[in-house]
């Protein structure tokens, strides 16, 4: 992915992170005026916990299906992960050593960028790439998928439907494109006749004093948490195993003073890919002193909980709700179903606020 920067991806950044702040001010200006008449919900999140994907997943069950504006994002996302991630696999087959067999075909998708038009063309080299052994190997290597989306082999295997010249993305297109957060976004929906604003503003972990103390006083904060990140490390930082980073993160969250009065909602996500994943590499990977059942998800799962609810200071605190639960972004009925359970801790927590409770 830094594969597609240029000499002035600086002041391309500067330009971008001027237009984010501006919007996310103009969001918070909106939302503070409108603090009596909805409720307030703060989407957070450490990279790759399918933050986003929950976000898009509001948006779906509010208004029953997706918007045009939606749909032609999300195509140029598809094609932009199809040729990135693909990108990404032939690089490190170079790397490892692997012969693969089109070799002139992945020479010419290493040779793309950012600036690159997709074409039905570029389509049929993923899908003969996708295809050739070498790629399959390099794809399957530990190391390689610590850098690959999670929606990556959903794309490969959905390539000649991608590649088709009338392709119009699914629902599950949608929620499985992947694009960095980088402008705050807010959707709205009903439950139960009261009103929800939901405010995504991005994982900028370096950004996050800058703006966090604006949201003082929100309902409730949603932190999302990748399960499945458990046997990772950061893209950026290798060092640094993704759940020990969602733990640091969610420890700053709880503990931060503009958050006092904050419902705390906990959904630790891709709890699919964890189920796999823990089958075949154990949790003491991450957390050495796990004396649990070897390759058990519930054991696993329960463990995991603990350890976010330790770092919390919550536990046995009767003022503020600590709601923890397992997710799965992309399943649109759970979390439709979660959200409904989760939404009466946010409600309890608004009412307490205005004195109802």
């Amino acid at each position: 992915m830094g594969c597609f920067g240029s000499k002035n991806s600086f002041s391309t950044e500067d330009n971008a992170e001027a237009e984010r702040n501006k919007q996310l001010e103009n969001l918070i200006k909106k939302s503070k005026n409108k603090f009596y008449n909805e409720i307030r919900i703060l989407l957070l999140g450490a990279g790759e916990s399918g933050k986003s994907t929950l976000f898009k997943q509001m948006k779906l069950i509010q208004d029953g299906t997706f918007s045009e504006k939606d749909i032609e994002n999300a195509r140029k996302n598809v094609y932009r992960n199809c040729v990135e991630q693909m990108k990404i696999v032939c690089f490190w087959a170079d790397r490892f050593g692997i012969p693969v067999e089109n070799s002139s075909l992945a020479e010419q998708i290493k040779q793309m960028n950012s600036r690159t038009k997709w074409s039905t063309e570029i389509g049929q080299w993923i899908q003969a790439l996708w295809k050739d052994p070498g790629i399959q190997k390099t794809f399957e290597n530990k190391q390689c998928q610590n850098l690959l989306i999670d929606s990556a082999k959903y794309f490969f295997d959905n390539i000649e439907r991608i590649s088709s010249q009338n392709y119009v993305p699914n629902n599950q297109d949608i929620l499985r494109a992947r694009k960095v957060t980088v402008a705050a976004e807010e959707t709205k929906f009903n439950i139960n006749g009261f009103r929800f604003s939901m405010i995504d503003v991005g994982g900028q972990r370096n950004e996050r004093r800058k703006w966090i103390h604006s949201f003082e006083g929100v309902t409730s904060v949603i932190f999302c948490a990748s399960l499945s990140g458990y046997n990772q490390t950061l893209s950026e930082d290798q060092s640094i195993n993704r759940m020990k980073e969602a733990l640091s993160l969610f420890r700053e969250i709880c503990t931060s003073p503009w958050f006092a009065k904050s419902s705390i909602i906990l959904f630790l996500n891709k709890m699919d890919i964890f189920e796999e994943k823990i089958k075949k590499e154990d949790l003491t990977i991450c957390f050495p002193e796990y004396s649990g059942k070897p390759n058990d998800y519930d054991e696993a799962l329960e463990f995991i909980k603990q350890k976010f609810e330790d770092v919390s200071g919550l536990k046995g605190n009767i003022k503020r709700r600590l709601y923890i639960t397992e997710t799965c972004a992309i399943n649109t009925k759970n979390i439709e179903y979660v959200f409904e359970s989760a939404s009466d801790t946010i409600l309890r927590n608004a009412l307490g606020d205005h004195g109802f409770l």
